[in-house]
């Protein structure tokens, strides 16, 4: 058994005092897996309660959502929690309730919704009888038509959120070409004209995000952010979590993320009907203008993805986002060709499609150990 180091046995001290303080301090204590963020959770259960601790110390390493800072590395804070969960709940969203809190140590307890994420739900068969595949992404949308109408009836207005500008996604996408480009461009002349040309189309099409107007966004709204949770009437409500990078943002990002995630392929007709459902509450919403807008806020999205994968597997030795690499510029070229000619071209011109799979990257060895060696 590996020996705790002196910095996880002070963590660890710190998660058992907060526990001692919530009443939870005899509760089995059960590691949650991890995500890509320095997050962790872990499900307390004591008799026939539970609940979540959320782990977030503020030495961890948390890049910065929002583009807002040059240097994206920025210290952890659980704040925006506290902060978004109140905002959503006003939203009409069902949003974990933050039981207990503890700022200065990064330390949350909060309602526990189980384990069946719409992931869960979507490969769960007969398990979940009438709750298939197009009426799991109908209630998503119909989340999304909830809060935006919120936001259309004035429920920006003092928000507190950071309200994304063309400088704010172009912030977020240096990791890109940072962390990513490298990987698949290693000429470093050739990579310097892709990333000129680069920041040419995003001078082009950073502004068209906007053509349908700005909303509260999730940032990272997705299926396995998507929960059935039992409401004590024999049926469920769709709760939602992960949502503490909420900002105002263009409109259509949420969908994008929603329809065109990179780990969950729905098709282009399930894509049509369900942006077509939400089009259908937001009558006089220009559907033109949207369209270009979506494709813009989906190749935003994937590009940022991809400077996330990148960022992931230099700092943190995490490969395995890797997989989803061709997927995310299948998603990036969707629709561009007739909303975004620019962007195809940037692609095809720099970009082939043996370029567009997981790089392959040298990643050592780890020393053996003494133990190995004899």
């Amino acid at each position: 058994m590996t020996r705790a180091t002196p910095d996880q046995e002070r963590r660890n001290a710190e998660r058992q005092d907060f526990l001692v303080s919530c009443g939870w301090q005899n509760a089995q204590v059960s590691p949650l897996v991890d995500d890509a963020s320095a997050r962790k959770y872990f499900r307390l259960e004591r008799r026939h309660d539970t609940a979540l601790l959320m782990d977030f110390p503020p030495t961890a390493i948390h890049v910065d959502p929002h583009g807002i800072f040059d240097d994206p590395e920025r210290p952890a804070s659980v704040v925006p929690v506290l902060k978004t969960t109140e905002l959503f709940k006003r939203a009409g969203w069902r949003v974990p309730d933050i039981q207990a809190a503890d700022e200065k140590r990064g330390l949350l307890l909060i309602e526990d919704f189980g384990d069946v994420t719409f992931t869960e739900a979507l490969q769960g068969g007969a398990m979940f009888d009438g709750l298939g595949q197009e009426a799991l992404y109908l209630r998503g949308v119909a989340q999304l038509i909830t809060l935006h109408r919120f936001c259309d009836a004035g429920g920006m207005t003092g928000c507190d959120l950071v309200r994304y500008g063309p400088d704010n996604l172009r912030r977020m996408l240096d990791s890109f070409k940072t962390d990513y480009l490298p990987l698949i461009i290693t000429d470093q002349a050739r990579r310097a004209i892709a990333i000129k040309d680069f920041d040419k189309l995003l001078d082009d099409v950073l502004p068209l995000c906007w053509q349908a107007g700005d909303v509260i966004i999730h940032r990272d709204y997705h299926v396995d952010n998507l929960m059935l949770v039992e409401n004590g009437d024999g049926g469920d409500d769709c709760g939602i979590i992960d949502f503490q990078d909420a900002a105002i943002a263009p409109r259509p990002y949420d969908l994008a993320s929603l329809l065109r995630d990179v780990r969950h392929d729905i098709g282009p007709d399930l894509e049509a009907r369900m942006t077509e459902f939400y089009l259908a509450a937001f009558p006089n919403i220009d559907r033109s203008g949207f369209e270009t807008s979506y494709v813009a806020a989906s190749m935003v999205r994937n590009f940022r993805i991809l400077g996330r994968f990148g960022w992931l597997a230099i700092k943190a030795g995490k490969t395995r986002y890797f997989d989803f690499i061709p997927r995310c510029w299948e998603l990036i070229l969707r629709g561009a060709g007739e909303n975004l000619p620019a962007l195809q071209d940037w692609v095809e011109t720099h970009i082939p499609p043996d370029a567009r799979k997981a790089p392959k990257i040298f990643t050592p060895h780890p020393p053996a150990s003494k133990e190995a060696q004899r």
